[in-house]
């Protein structure tokens, strides 16, 4: 009787102390994320027209001599001669926010007086008297330059000229005033004038092909070398354009570039689709902001936070209820799904399970958690840490106790990752990144970070990822 007792306890001793190992289903991977909203700045680049190159091409299309007349008898018999010259090359410069192109002009005009003396004389023969006289004057021609939302440049030019002194020619003993004459052949000439100088404004301010060129250009990615290796990424989405200006010495203008600039050590772009978008219309007239939002990714790659917390977890015991239950990790395993991080975690341990006999517990299952940025202890944490629900599941039927422990929680303390350091290399590399970076032949960008401030975490396939925002300025500049 005593060994059939002693083989019904040992029996149940044994299905006690039994266990199995156990395999919880991986949770489903989610390539789900919630794209982090990247401020938007301003990239200016000045534009301008040089007075002296609109000079230039205004004297070599209009040329030295405007208007000539040199027979008596044509526009109906008027009896003058008359040459307009320019005396001097066209200036350009401005007065006010209007454009205004100066002309000297030479105007040379002979008249004649005829007279039958009362029939004596045939009109063929009749006696005539000549003089000739010489006048010069300054025009100018104002123009106001506007460029509309589908990148039409508007110019309207105005002529104005005055006299000092009526002109007149004094052919013997009359005094015949000729200005009238004189300026309907100068308007007609100055009027040639302005519509060449639209024309030229037109052709020589071809703001959308330099702009595009430049909106072109700001999609390609810029390396940035030094100790930690980084690309710097700009995705252009609206275009803003100043008025245009005249001033001491060209027609100037800025246009604003509104773009993302995002600066990575880890050569990914948080999942953002980077397709060169046409240049759309213009927002006109709207004042440009000189800051930058620059937002700056730093990575954690799974490897490294996995091997960080198999040194802060693996192969250590922990005990609860005054060591009724032990536990101990033997791997961890750290990946992501979506917004959330997956813990794949190997644990072994007991727990007494009531009078007689224990519980082991051996097996992989699974924990989820949200990874955050803790500005006070300037580092990586994660919140909301608990147990899959499938490996719940499994762990309420062999080890209800873990639920009512610490135990999530004690693991959730030691998967954190000091960050200070490298925020300290980050500030450095957005310096950097924000000094003489040549894009293309022409364009290169210079500014300034004042401050960084870390935001947002998310997952990448294959890193923890850093959002941090910095302010500061970003100008481009043309190089001649």
């Amino acid at each position: 009787m005593k060994s059939l007792s002693l083989l019904l306890l040992l029996a149940v001793l044994s299905v006690a102390c039994s266990s199995k190992v156990e395999e919880a289903p991986a949770p489903e991977l989610s390539g789900l994320t919630t794209a982090v909203a990247l401020p938007m700045s301003t990239v200016n680049i000045p534009i301008s027209l040089p007075y002296s190159d609109l000079a230039n091409i205004l004297n070599r299309e209009i040329g030295e001599l405007l208007y000539e007349d040199r027979d008596y008898d044509d526009n109906g018999g008027d009896n003058l001669m008359l040459a307009v010259k320019r005396s001097a090359p066209m200036r350009v410069g401005a007065k006010g926010t209007f454009l205004q192109v100066k002309v000297p002009l030479h105007i040379y005009v002979k008249g004649r007086v005829k007279s039958t003396l009362g029939g004596i004389f045939s009109p063929s023969n009749a006696p005539q008297l000549q003089q000739d006289a010489q006048f010069n004057i300054e025009v100018t021609l104002s123009s106001k330059i506007a460029v509309l939302e589908d990148w039409r440049v508007q110019t309207n030019s105005q002529v104005s000229f005055t006299w000092t002194e009526r002109p007149y020619l004094e052919i013997g003993i009359l005094k015949i005033p000729i200005g009238s004459m004189v300026e309907k052949v100068v308007e007609q000439q100055l009027g040639r004038i302005a519509a060449t100088l639209d024309t030229e404004a037109k052709k020589q301010l071809q703001f959308k092909s330099q702009v595009e060129g430049y909106w072109k250009q700001l999609f390609a990615p810029i390396a940035i070398s030094g100790p930690v290796p980084a690309m710097l990424y700009l995705s252009p989405d609206s275009v803003y354009l100043s008025p245009v200006v005249a001033d001491a010495t060209a027609i100037r203008a800025t246009a604003g570039i509104r773009t993302t600039v995002l600066l990575s050590t880890t050569g990914e772009v948080a999942g953002a689709k980077r397709l060169v978008k046409p240049m759309p219309n213009l927002h006109i007239n709207q004042p440009l902001q000189e800051s930058v939002q620059l937002s700056l990714v730093a990575g954690l790659d799974y490897a490294t936070a996995t091997r960080f917390a198999n040194e802060n977890l693996s192969n250590k015991d922990y005990s609860f209820e005054n060591g009724r239950h032990k536990i101990r990790i033997e791997a961890i395993l750290l990946y992501g799904s979506g917004n959330t991080l997956v813990a794949k975690v190997k644990l072994k341990g007991k727990a007494k399970a009531g009078l007689i006999g224990n519980k082991k517990i051996d097996g992989t299952y699974y924990f989820k958690g949200t990874p955050y940025y803790d500005a006070a202890s300037m580092e990586i944490r994660i919140k909301d840490f608990d147990f899959d629900i499938k490996s719940r599941d499994i762990l309420l039927q062999s080890a209800e106790w873990l639920f009512k422990s610490s135990f999530r929680k004690q693991v959730a303390e030691q998967l954190r990752y000091p960050v200070k350091k490298e925020l300290a290399e980050v500030r450095k590399l957005a310096e950097s990144s924000l000094k003489q970076q040549q894009l293309g032949e022409f364009l290169q960008l210079s500014g300034r970070i004042d401050r960084l401030e870390p935001g947002e975490v998310q997952l990448s396939e294959r890193y923890i990822l850093l959002f941090v925002n910095s302010t500061g300025t970003i100008n481009a500049s043309i190089k001649p």
